[in-house]
């Protein structure tokens, strides 16, 4: 725990100073002993210095499993790096990350994972080409590996510091639910057809001006269905008409957990259907690519169509208008501990676990003195013996707002599972309150306290979390 809250505080230093932004893709082979390849992508706040021509970043960074034994396999963490410029288009680039994951039932240990790394990188026209050596180590389990990763680093148009420029990205945010049908041979736990409730965050940039095409990334659990524990990540295309009544979306990502069957969890995801106004009916195919889970589904989203400043990509729309309304896009990074009565499935005392929590909030409504802020988030085991378990988060926090602190209560639900942790069908449900205090222009420190409940299970944590915010200003139209 005093190690997490460490590398907070050094994250939060470099938020504190951060200008640019960038987003990293990067492919990475395990050592063959550990039958796994990740892929890795990272958000990061860049600052520069010229006089030294030097850049230090620091940010969140993700891991997922895609091909070996292991389909299922995720972590969480922070990540900080330096760019130091050698020559022309040539940048010496080093840094390291703390992180907890785990699941699919490889040797994760408490979940606690770190990574040094030093390597070249090139520079392109919109960011780096970056290859690099990796150490990875899991202390308390047994996943350790030195081998080179690949990757490209995308600096995105965004920068904290708004100017006035007068572009603007069509961008959407979906608020997915479904309900999937799950035979015996497409997970372990079910010896006939089961249905599971799905639920996840689905966000996306339309491509081209007449919005027919967006990328899009997505991330969901599962519950119900005896599949607690069950994650997918993915990202792809979605393809509509002018009128956006029709669509057919493709994705390519992984998944895996709660015992379906996803082999190194690399998997696709199609899915074709109509819209009305903000209400988003589809049908589709989930399938694992390595293994032999195949599962239909149907869906249902909440469609919500922006114009904001935060572009991905370099082709945004001029706007002749000054009229935008600027918001707080608020990235939370940070840790916790929950302790809990009763037995896990194995019957053995629950232990004090410790964990990584990050997401991403935006201030929904505000008036002089109080104000609603929305979450999406997540906490990751990384002691206790809990590697696998993690949960995935929607709060809402009504707030009473003053000069240097904030308090109110917040509501979360969510579902969460994995490390033997018995949580029934993966349904949390959990009140609580909170304190914030502000540590920077557009950073503050929050304390919270939570009491969990799991319908139907023997899990009923408590939880006190350190929290650091980072307002990025946002611009929408």
């Amino acid at each position: 725990m005093r190690r997490l809250l460490l590398l907070l505080f050094v994250v939060a230093h470099q938020y504190l100073i951060g200008q640019g932004t960038s987003m990293t893709l990067m492919f990475e082979p395990l050592e063959s002993s550990n039958d796994m390849m990740w892929v890795t992508q990272r958000f990061e706040l860049v600052k520069d210095y010229t006089k030294t021509k030097t850049s230090i970043s620091g940010g969140l960074e993700t891991q997922s499993a895609i091909l070996g034994n292991y389909g299922g396999f995720y972590a969480f963490g922070f990540t900080g790096g330096v760019y130091q410029y050698i020559r022309p288009w040539v940048f010496a680039h080093m840094g390291g990350s703390l992180a907890s994951g785990g699941g699919a039932g490889a040797p994760d240990g408490d979940g606690l994972m770190y990574r040094g790394y030093a390597g070249m990188s090139v520079k392109s026209k919109y960011g780096f080409v970056d290859v690099a050596y990796n150490h990875i180590n899991f202390p308390s389990g047994a996943i350790t590996s030195n081998h080179i990763s690949i990757g490209y680093t995308h600096v995105l148009p965004y920068r904290i510091e708004y100017s006035g420029h007068n572009s603007y990205y069509p961008t959407y945010f979906e608020l997915v639910t479904g309900l999937w049908f799950l035979g015996p041979e497409d997970a372990s736990r079910n010896s006939e057809p089961v249905q599971s409730a799905y639920a996840g965050v689905r966000v996306g940039q339309y491509l081209n001006t007449i919005h027919t095409v967006g990328a899009e990334l997505q991330l969901g659990a599962g519950a119900l269905g005896n599949i607690d524990g069950y994650m997918n990540y993915s990202m792809g295309l979605r393809f509509n008409t002018p009128s956006q009544r029709l669509f057919f979306r493709t994705h390519l990502g992984s998944g895996g957990g709660g015992g379906v069957y996803t082999g190194g969890g690399i998997s696709t995801m199609v899915s074709a259907g109509a819209q009305f106004g903000g209400h988003q009916f589809s049908v589709g195919q989930w399938t694992a690519l390595s293994d032999e889970a195949s599962i239909p589904f149907v869906s249902y989203s909440r469609h919500l169509d922006f114009k904001s400043s935060l572009g991905f990509h370099r082709q945004g729309v001029d706007y002749t208008y000054n009229d935008s309304r600027e918001v707080a896009l608020k990235v939370l990074a940070g840790a916790g501990q929950q302790r809990s009565p009763g037995l896990d499935r194995n019957g053995n005392p629950y232990n004090p676990m410790s964990g990584i929590a990050m997401g991403l909030g935006i201030e929904a409504w505000s008036n002089e003195n109080y104000s609603l802020d929305a979450y999406g988030h997540t906490f990751w085991a990384a002691s206790g013996g809990y590697g696998a378990y993690a949960e995935g988060l929607f709060s809402a926090a009504f707030m009473k707002d003053s000069e240097t602190f904030r308090y109110g209560v917040d509501l979360t639900s969510g579902i969460a599972g994995g490390g033997g942790i018995e949580v029934g069908s993966g349904l949390m449900i959990a009140p609580g309150v909170q304190v914030e205090c502000k540590i920077g222009p557009l950073s503050n420190l929050k304390m919270n306290l939570r009491q969990k409940y799991f319908p139907g299970g023997t899990y009923s944590p408590v939880y006190f979390g350190v929290e650091l915010i980072q307002s990025l200003p946002v611009q929408l139209w």
